[in-house]
């Protein structure tokens, strides 16, 4: 289904389950929602009335033709999406990159916001892609380096550089999966992906994503829940440290990137025994 933005814009949403509803918000940046709702929907939606969005420029939805992705008017999209459903609160689920949107939609909204789930969430995408780096030279055989952020445009011609070479020697997709066989069951689902390659393009070269936004979670007081992989090298395993909410449970699960994925058990518990609270 589509509802219209307040610039016009369609965004593509699903809302399925019973139970008080959650807003998932994917990751890539440039991702989509299908692939979480495809391994998810049987963990989740028994207890929780799920809302899967595709966030403008992403997936189903319609894509920007004056580029309008900037982060105001993605956490607009979700606060009207809440208003269009007619929701006077929810959990807000955010995967990845997706934790960005995820707090700073709970510090603008928070008597719209139950609780925050961040699972596998960077919000430090400079501290995140250091460490892709860091651990790229270690798969290499390079060996450390001091990396020193110039500005945002030379920080990413390392980070794909780095990224490329680790492509070439069929390394990079181990940093999100520990059994590479799931990321072929993801791969069949996303034969139909079709994200506006400017949405990543706009992420990637806008300073403002690329604050600490770690700053924020001292500020949010409702309830929170943080999943972290041990195996995360896609935002990196530690990277949940340095968060500093007020009211949070921390969950390490055994795995990479996508617990909901490769320990479906201990992600369904982590997120059901927190929303019951």
């Amino acid at each position: 289904m589509d509802f219209l933005t307040s610039d016009g814009l369609k965004v593509f949403y699903e809302k399925r389950g019973k139970g008080f509803p959650c807003i998932y918000l994917h990751g890539g940046p440039g991702y989509w929602s299908k692939s979480f709702q495809y391994f998810s929907q049987e963990l989740l939606e028994e207890e929780l009335e799920m809302v899967y969005l595709d966030q403008r420029g992403c997936g189903r939805s319609e894509h920007s033709s004056g580029q309008d992705y900037s982060l105001s008017r993605l956490i607009s999209d979700i606060e009207e999406l809440r208003k269009f459903l007619g929701f006077s609160e929810w959990y807000i689920l955010g995967h990845s990159f997706g934790g960005i949107l995820a707090v700073n939609y709970a510090a603008q909204y928070p008597e719209r916001t139950k609780g925050v789930i961040l699972t596998n969430a960077t919000l430090n995408m400079y501290e995140s892609f250091h460490h892709q780096i860091q651990k790229g030279y270690e798969v290499l055989g390079v060996g450390r380096r001091q990396i020193i952020w110039d500005n945002l445009e030379s920080f990413m011609e390392l980070f794909y550089s780095t990224l490329s070479k680790l492509i070439d020697k069929g390394e990079y997709f181990k940093f999100q999966y520990v059994d590479l066989a799931n990321k072929k069951i993801t791969d069949e689902i996303d034969m139909e992906l079709n994200s506006d390659p400017n949405f990543q393009r706009y992420i990637f070269t806008s300073e403002e994503f690329f604050l600490d936004f770690t700053s924020l979670t001292e500020k949010i007081n409702r309830p929170v829940l943080v999943i972290g992989g041990t195996h995360d090298h896609a935002v990196g395993p530690s990277h949940h440290k340095t968060f500093n909410f007020k009211n949070v449970i921390i969950k390490t699960i055994k795995g990479s990137h996508h617990p909901y994925i490769e320990n479906q058990k201990e992600f369904k518990e982590a997120v059901l025994n927190f929303t019951r609270l």
